[in-house]
């Protein structure tokens, strides 16, 4: 007999799951945004990884977001490049490690 499997679901807009409410490498799915996300765990970092293509505008001009409004830790050994102005929500942080740079140009 067949198993379904279901995983952590939310129908609300622009809702993301947070890392207390996934186990390690459990998926998560927006099922109103078609956003899937997992929890992963850097150097005992957790963070929740939004997986899949970007849901931004696409075409031959790269886009990026002015407002960061979520947690973002650059991964040990890279670097990240963000075109300003970028201004962090209230709550919110960037972690840089020692190791990696980030360029906002």
């Amino acid at each position: 007999m067949a198993s379904t499997v279901k995983h952590i679901r939310s129908a609300l807009a622009g809702r993301t799951p947070t890392t207390s409410q996934l186990e390690l490498g459990e998926l998560a799915i927006n099922t109103t945004d078609g956003k899937l996300f997992v929890k992963k765990s850097v150097s005992g970092t957790e963070s929740i990884v939004e997986i899949g293509a970007s849901s931004g505008p696409s075409g031959p001009i790269l886009q990026s977001k002015q407002t960061i409004a979520e947690n973002i830790t650059l991964t040990s050994g890279y670097n990240g490049l963000s075109v300003g102005p970028v201004e962090i929500d209230n709550s919110y942080t960037v972690t840089v490690p020692s190791s990696a740079s980030w360029a906002i140009i």
